[in-house]
Formats: structure tokens, sequence, C-alpha cells
């Protein structure tokens, strides 16, 4: 009998390469709604001012093994996969573990080595993702879909939800609307948060040959986040950005496609992204007309490829600079809030009133303040989101955990002394249809 993974991703292949004969007009009209120019000019290269000086390659160093048990093998019958094509590449060469459930120790070591991430951003990126969509007491998460095997008590553990997973109903957690490819969960159309769909990879090259004469650099990204958030505003009457997966997951995952995917060499120590590089690891190849085809799940590391020099890895400071950088070029973006009645209604949410009058807009703009909000939303969400999946002694446990291991991981957003509770989406987002946060459904177990 065929596995559910492989016919989900020849369904998927069949739907997408055929279901939109009318992309070329979608692309069209997104094209004449977009707004490219920053409020001030993205950066090149984004971060901290020494990426932009960086002029250092090692190929021995650099080189990302792609053989033995590196790899690449298309993930089988139980295997998970989802909506970052990082994660899932990662997985597909044994960086991270085959069956796509990751584990403390492998994202710690796995992304370090595929990508250049630095640790200070994996333990982060590891403890909001295990109490917000996993289990922090095994520290397993899915990078997609829900799965039984992250759970520390099995399958039969009487929970009030699930462990989510980063999407499906992982939704407005760590995954939200507007992604680099991925549709927006409660949308009336192209809506798997889990899958990419052509368009909007076709948007982003369209974009790159524009700004760029065809590369993907950090500008583009950066306009390509803002022309999502534009396209899902207008689109999906469900749109909702909330504070953690709208300002800081967002926006991130979109400045990781040039910082962690670029091929670098002696002639680009900083880094160059090329369509064929990119197509390659969002899982998409080219049909003999030219036109794309995508399969679920085949995300690929190329051969030859060179990640960035461990002398220049993208830490966690370089994330909250380059979203502020984000925030200041495009404002917009980083607006919390959602649409109200329908498309084009969008109603921002004062960040003053989420974080009890500490912050405000231009906070965001400013990378420690930009730290210390992410901090306390951070820790507004984590006991909602338990209080979601378990109860009883289980819950108490997993509370219990939140000083010993999500605390420690958050310290390096800053220091933040005194910082009241921050509200949660629940309390903020009352009155927006696509805020309300769901662990499980018919939805759950797939694409």
């Amino acid at each position: 009998m065929p596995s559910k993974l492989l016919l989900t991703s020849l369904l998927l292949q069949v739907a997408f390469t055929t279901a939109y004969p009318d992309i070329a007009r979608r692309v069209a009209q997104s094209k004449a709604k977009r707004q490219t120019v920053p409020a001030t000019p993205f950066p090149e290269y984004p971060g901290l001012p020494s990426h932009a000086a960086f002029n250092s390659f090692n190929a021995s160093a650099q080189l990302v093994d792609v053989t033995g048990t590196h790899a690449w093998i298309a993930p089988g019958p139980n295997d998970i996969r989802g909506p970052c094509p990082g994660l899932n590449a990662a997985a597909n060469h044994n960086y991270l573990p085959r069956n796509g459930i990751a584990t403390y120790e492998t994202v710690e070591t796995g992304l370090f080595e595929a990508y250049g991430l630095d640790q200070s951003a994996t333990q982060v990126l590891q403890q909001t993702t295990t109490f917000f969509d996993g289990d922090p007491a095994s520290q397993r998460w899915s990078i997609g879909y829900h799965s039984d095997a992250t759970s520390s008590l099995g399958p039969l553990q009487g929970l009030l939800g699930e462990e989510t997973g980063i999407c499906a109903y992982g939704h407005l957690k760590s995954e939200g609307d507007a992604s680099i490819t991925r549709g927006d969960f409660l949308a009336p159309e192209m809506n798997s948060n889990c899958a990419s769909y052509p368009v909007f990879f076709q948007e982003l090259l369209d974009l790159a040959t524009e700004m760029n004469g065809g590369n993907i650099n950090a500008p583009v990204l950066a306009a390509h986040q803002n022309n999502r958030k534009l396209y899902s505003i207008a689109n999906n009457p469900n749109y909702f950005s909330p504070a953690f997966a709208g300002v800081a997951f967002t926006p991130a995952a979109h400045l990781f496609v040039f910082e962690l995917m670029a091929n670098h060499s002696a002639e680009y120590p900083r880094g160059l992204l090329t369509p064929s590089v990119l197509e390659s690891f969002f899982s998409y190849t080219r049909a003999s007309d030219g036109s794309l085809n995508y399969t679920y799940g085949y995300e690929r590391i190329p051969e030859n490829w060179y990640r960035r020099s461990l002398e220049d890895l993208w830490t966690l400071p370089d994330i909250l600079e380059a979203v502020a950088q984000q925030c200041l070029s495009y404002p917009q973006t980083c607006a919390v809030g959602g649409n109200t009645n329908g498309v084009n209604t969008f109603s921002g949410v004062d960040i003053g009133d989420i974080s009890g009058g500490v912050f405000n807009s231009a906070s965001l703009t400013n990378p420690s303040e930009l730290g210390c909000f992410i901090s306390q939303n951070i820790q507004a969400e984590a006991p909602s989101s338990l209080q979601n999946v378990f109860d009883g002694v289980a819950l108490i446990n997993a509370l219990a955990l939140i000083p010993i291991q999500l605390l420690p991981a958050l310290a390096p957003l800053g220091s933040c002394p005194g910082l009241p509770p921050g509200k949660t989406v629940s309390e903020y987002g009352m009155g927006y249809p696509g805020s309300t946060i769901q662990n499980s459904g018919p939805r759950a177990n797939g694409p």
C-alpha cells in the first residue's frame, strides 16, 4: 500500500503544477499591488556590521557533506516534513533526524554543521518550539504537522489537545501568515501552511530579477516579506499577525533564506544565492518548458555547496538586528493585528497594550527593545500554550520546566529587568476572526 507521505507528495505535485493555470494572472495582479519601496533602504548585509566587511573563505571547512551518512534520501512512509525548507533539507540529509522529529541534541549540532547557525539562535528556536509546538519534557518537536512521537507520555496520555508540530495547527505559535512561499492556514484557498505554492515562489524569483538581476539577496527577501503581507491582507479575510510569529519568526525566516542558504566562495565570501540553489533548497525542479514543479518534502542541499564561515556565524544578535532593520525599512511588516471584517480591513494592535505600556511600535526598530519585547511575549504565551495541551500532573510538570529550560534560553534576548507580564494572543486578538489558536482538528496530520 503506498505510504501517506508518498501519496501526499504525488498529489501535491500534480495539484500545484496543474491547478493554477492562471498563475501568470495571479503574479501580474500581485505585482500591481505590491509596494517595494522601503521607508529606508534595507542593507545588503543585515545583522551586525561585521558581516558587510567579512572577506574570508575556507573551502575545506565550509564545504557541507552531502555524501555517505549525509547523502540525500527522500522522506519515507512515516517521515514528517513541513514549512521550513532549511529544516526539511537538514532532515533529508540526516543533519536532523530523517523522521522529522527534532531533538535538543540534533538542533544544537545539526543546524550548526549544515548552515552555520549559531547556538545562541538554535537554543531559542529549540525551547520556544518545544514549549509552543512540542514537548518540553522530551525536548522533541515535529518539523511539520502533529506526531505522537514527540510526546514524552506516549499517544495515550489523555491530553486536552495535541502537540501540534510547527505547521497545520502550529499556526500563530511559531508559524504565521505571509510566509515565504507557504499558504495562510485560514485563507479561503491555497491554505496549506506546510506546503509551498509555485505562485509565491515565482513572485520571489521575479522580484529578484527586478531588484537584483536574478540573484536573491537580503533586500529582495525584505521586500518579498512586505509583499507577502500585503497579499495576505488583500486575499485572506482571516489574516492575522501575532507578536511572536508575525513580528519575530516570519521576518527572521525570510532573512534565513539568504543568510543560511547562500553559497560561498573565494569570489563571494559573504554569499551568493542563485535561483538554481534556491530551487534545490525549496524542492523545485524545472519542466522542459521551464515551468516550476514542486514536490512536497524533497528539499535538498546542493552538491558543492559551501555554508557561511564558522568565523562569520549567524547569531541571535544578528537576527534581532536584522528584524529591527526590517521593521525600520517596512514598518507595516511588523504591525501586529489583522483583518477584522473581510479582506483589506487590517486593524493594528497597540504594542503598548500588549506590553503593559513598556514598548511601542518604534521599539521594534531597536534591537535591544525588540529582544525584550519578544522575550516578554514568549513568556506570556508559554503557559497558555501548555494549558491547551496538558492537564493534571502533566501540566504541573510542564509548567515547572519554564524557569529551568525556557527562561535560560531567552536570556540572550537581552537584560530586561522589571518587565510586566505581557498579553497573550487570546487576550489582544479578541475581535479578529483569524486569531483563534487551535491545537487539534481534521487538518492535524498532513499538509
